[in-house]
């Protein structure tokens, strides 16, 4: 595994201490927000895996999109 720039474990450490920031500062509304931000929508978690577009399929399996014509063999 690459290792990371170091501009990107600079915003890493920014965005923690900023979260902790938020989390430990007493204030409720900055406490709200930063759950709002932290929590992880449904929205994201019920995309159709099977899109179409135009004649094709977006398949997992085969890494990107699929003509419809195609068929497994």
């Amino acid at each position: 595994m690459k290792r990371a720039s170091n501009s990107y474990r600079l915003q890493l450490i920014k965005e923690v201490a900023t979260r902790q920031e938020r989390l430990h500062s007493g204030d409720p509304l900055a406490t709200y927000i930063q759950n709002l931000l932290d929590e992880q929508p449904d929205i994201d978690k019920n995309i159709e895996n099977n899109q179409r577009f135009s004649g094709c399929h977006f398949d997992d399996h085969a890494g990107g999109w699929v003509s419809d014509k195609w068929g497994m063999k």
